[in-house]
């Protein structure tokens, strides 16, 4: 028995054996009101419940995301006070209720505190803006209660860990026809039973069933015999765009960067995939940063189609914002992951001079070398670039990463 206990045992029987109805009753009441509040303390945490559900677990810088946070009491018992603390990624901005500093390192907290009835169920709505590219991690919750008289208060730790991914955003890009020239798809050697009408391979004999709008009208027309044009199938041309993300020259170990050339870089990948997958390339990213499975470099195949703007998206979103190797030592290790003939986009926003012997010969191989400068010094760097022999561009951002409706490539 617990000293407050015998305490209140003491006091009714003090009373009674000193015939004071007073005291009997105030160490009665005393009682009940410790009962009360033991009864809360072990008892509430019961069939008490707590869910958080990010609506859209995947979003692009600059949206505003919504959490629902439900509590659920399915008892009898009703809860007079019951906390909510649920650990999430520092800096994350919410709209609803800006988050606690913590104890714990790189997390604050999203407090709610609630009122539950018996078998009630209730939910709040906050709103998580998405103010930068990354990881926001949910989790895990400390869920605190306490009688009627706000003490004794019980607090349980619980999982449930939650993550919001947030994809760095992209806009059309403008760029000079010599950039474009060779995208899109290639003549597939192998057998197909597609044709792709924008491939013409001749003509041939008309056959029963072939359409009218196949028939070569001049070719007939010359040999007084019906012909029909012929096409080959064909096959994305592979591209992989290669991101530096050492925003300063000097020795990469040294971990600064600017965080606004950072994302340029990023914003315009993204935005260069975006249109090498509209014109019909296969494209892939690779960048000197750690990923989320903490590898040395980030590498992803080619695909085509847009969908895989979202999986770049993704990969974007989980990169470190500092490099994790030399950019030389990415591209040294490219050519035995791309196939023959592939496209390679460079963008970094530095000077193009150490990598350009390890650039030549991965152009010696085959592979078409395009360069993309960002940064402040871009407009030198991409001069750089094209004296040494590559199809090089600025990348103009008109208004900033933030705001700029259009990436400009400028020869």
């Amino acid at each position: 028995m617990t000293p407050r206990r015998l305490l209140l045992l003491g006091l009714v029987i003090g009373g009674a054996a000193l015939s004071a109805p007073g005291l009997v009753l105030l160490g009665l009441l005393a009682a009940l009101a410790d009962a009360l509040a033991t009864l809360w303390t072990r008892r509430g945490m019961n069939r008490l419940t707590y869910e958080r559900t990010i609506l859209q677990p995947r979003a692009v810088w600059g949206d505003t995301v919504e959490v629902d946070l439900t509590v659920r009491n399915a008892k009898l018992l009703p809860i007079p006070w019951f906390r909510v603390d649920d650990f999430a990624t520092h800096d994350m901005i919410v709209a609803d209720a800006p988050l606690i500093p913590s104890d714990r390192p790189g997390l604050g907290i999203l407090r709610s505190t609630w009122t539950m009835g018996p078998f009630e169920r209730a939910t709040r709505r906050v709103h998580v803006v998405a103010d930068r590219r990354g990881m926001f991690e949910f989790g895990p919750t400390r869920l605190s209660i306490a009688d009627v008289f706000g003490r004794d208060a019980r607090s349980v730790d619980v999982g449930g860990r939650e993550s919001l991914l947030v994809r760095p955003r992209s806009v059309p890009v403008e760029a000079p026809h010599a950039w474009r020239a060779s995208s899109g798809t290639l003549r597939s050697k192998a057998l197909s039973v597609s044709e792709d009408p924008s491939l013409f391979a001749g003509v041939r004999p008309f056959q029963r069933g072939d359409p009218r709008r196949r028939i070569h009208q001049r070719a007939t027309a010359r040999t007084g015999v019906p012909l029909s044009k012929r096409f080959d199938p064909s096959t994305p041309r592979n591209a992989v765009i290669a991101i530096d993300l050492q925003t300063h020259d000097g020795p990469g170990w040294l971990l600064a960067y600017d965080e606004e050339v950072l994302e340029s870089i990023v914003v315009a990948t993204a935005s260069v995939a975006r249109d090498l997958l509209v014109s019909g390339a296969a494209v892939g990213v690779a960048a000197n940063g750690w990923s989320r499975s903490m590898s040395r470099t980030a590498f992803l195949a080619p695909r085509p189609g847009l969908h895989q703007l979202a999986v770049i998206g993704d990969l974007l979103a989980r990169l470190s914002q500092t490099s994790s190797t030399g950019f030389d030592r990415l591209l040294a290790g490219l050519p035995a992951r791309l196939p023959s003939g592939s496209i390679l986009v460079l963008v970094t926003a530095r000077d193009p001079a150490s990598i350009v012997p390890t650039v030549r010969r991965m152009g010696a191989a085959g592979h078409e070398i395009r360069f993309v400068a960002v940064g402040p010094e871009a407009r030198a760097h991409a001069h750089r670039a094209s004296s040494a022999g590559f199809v090089a561009a600025e990348a103009r951002l008109g208004s900033g990463w933030r705001t700029s409706r259009v990436l400009e490539l400028v020869s």
